[in-house]
């Protein structure tokens, strides 16, 4: 790849900044602040996977960490769950300013990258799954019920159906940055894709599988639909953060490594 790992790093941040931010700034009961330190993002829900804090530094200076720890602040103290994000945090500084906030790594994902006009993706279709463009509330529906899956039947579950219910209107804007994806079987809506549209990058986010239907191929299939869809984007790079688990099937398809995505959260009581 042309870029630098450091600009490829970038790339994955900031289209991950813009999948949080792009529907909380259009929604009047979420909020959005945007600092030279950081992106915070309050969705308005008691949820970690909408309330996003983003350092902007990978090395957290005094004065980042005094206003990173204001946003923390902000959202914990209204009993609201939140999740920081940190791009190749293996500063021993950061590492302990995050700790003195009370937040723990609950998560290590690998950002990756690639060029979209040097992949092929031709896998085939599993039998009788079939792919399309979330295009009503209906499928926005479907949609949100295949991610709560993720989270049984816990409060998250319940804020993940929520989030999709109040942001509906925004998806079904047709120059929406974001396009959702539902794959089903028969009238079963059994997996889920996301692509962001940034600037410079095409996001993948949100494949999903329910638990019942997984080892089917239909993951893989989402992914490799996603990646062709992506194609007829203006952005060069497609990026997407992966587990451990997953990595070695988008190493395949021709994304690289990039750096470690590291997920810090609090722990509440309520």
């Amino acid at each position: 790849m042309n870029l630098t790992r450091e600009a490829l790093s970038n790339l994955v941040r900031d289209n991950f900044i813009y999948k949080n931010t792009y529907l909380a700034e259009r929604t009047d009961s979420m909020d959005v602040q945007v600092t030279a330190g950081y992106v915070r993002v309050d969705s308005g829900l008691r949820s970690d996977t909408f309330n996003v804090i983003v350092p902007l530094e990978k090395e957290l200076k005094a004065l980042d960490g005094v206003h990173i720890a204001n946003a923390l602040h902000y959202l914990t103290g209204q009993n609201k769950p939140m999740a920081l994000w940190t791009w190749e945090d293996r500063n021993g500084s950061t590492c302990e300013t995050l700790q003195d906030l009370g937040l723990i790594a609950a998560e290590t994902n690998i950002a990756m990258a690639a060029k979209l006009a040097e992949m092929d993706m031709s896998a085939g279709m599993p039998e009788h799954f079939q792919i399309r463009e979330v295009r009503s509330k209906e499928d926005i529906k479907l949609f949100g019920d295949v991610l709560a899956s993720l989270f049984g039947e816990s409060e998250e579950a319940v804020n993940v159906r929520g989030y999709y219910n109040v942001t509906s209107e925004l998806l079904l804007e047709s120059d929406s940055a974001m396009q959702l994806y539902i794959g089903c079987v028969g009238l079963d809506a059994v997996a889920t894709g996301t692509l962001v549209i940034a600037d410079n990058s095409v996001g993948i986010y949100d494949i999903a599988t329910r638990e019942e239907y997984r080892g089917k191929g239909y993951g893989s299939a989402m992914f490799s639909y996603l990646v062709e869809a992506a194609k007829g984007k203006a952005p060069e790079y497609c990026v997407l953060q992966a587990s451990a688990d997953g990595i070695n099937i988008y190493k395949r398809a021709g994304f690289e490594e990039v750096c470690e995505v590291t997920v810090y959260e609090k722990i509440m009581k309520f």
